[in-house]
């Protein structure tokens, strides 16, 4: 017992000098972190992030870039009367089976003016899917309606030119779709 104790009191004064070893090596690294990182930057990233503001264009449908990021649905976009009553108007769309399908989504994106979001049927989107775009500058809608391997383009004002990345996702839907492929039926159509 005699060796034991001793041998203990070493063990114990060895892990506590280690301890103490560690904790002011944090320490230097935090000060010279600190140092290699001068706080007038920091200041200067939380002024840029706190007067971020949404400038909203003062066109009909510029509230929507209130909800870039957001979803739709979840943000009730749909219910909003404005563009509900501009949905109900395009010809042959069916503003109640969009309601019914559209559960599954993307968030809103808005590249050169052109509002995307798009949703499909949840754990079926070959079924029926949609992609909106509203161009802002020109107050137009489109809609995308997947329907297994078939679309149908609804447009209030013309085709909106998309900015290439909407135009490259588009292309790929449709591909995957099957959009134009005489050999098959199948879509995988995908958000």
């Amino acid at each position: 017992m005699k060796k034991i104790l001793p041998l203990l009191l070493v063990m114990i004064l060895w892990m506590s000098c280690d301890k103490i070893k560690s904790i002011r090596d944090a320490d230097e690294k935090e000060v010279i972190e600190k140092e290699i990182v001068p706080e007038n930057i920091i200041e200067e990233k939380k002024v840029v992030k706190e007067t971020h503001e949404i400038v909203i264009p003062d066109v009909p449908l510029g509230f929507l870039v209130t909800y870039e990021g957001k979803y739709a649905a979840r943000e009730k976009l749909f219910e909003n009367e404005d563009f509900a009553s501009r949905l109900k108007s395009l010809d042959r769309f069916n503003y109640e089976a969009l309601l019914k399908n559209y559960n599954t989504e993307t968030p809103v994106s808005i590249v050169d003016n052109v509002v995307h979001m798009s949703g499909c049927r949840q754990h079926d989107c070959p079924a029926s899917a949609y992609d909106f775009f509203i161009d802002l500058d020109n107050d137009n809608i489109n809609i995308f309606h997947f329907r297994s391997n078939m679309l149908r383009v609804y447009q209030e004002k013309g085709f909106i030119e998309l900015p290439p990345a909407f135009a490259k996702e588009m292309e790929i839907k449709k591909s995957n779709a099957g959009i134009g492929n005489t050999e098959t039926t199948e879509s995988k159509y995908e958000l």
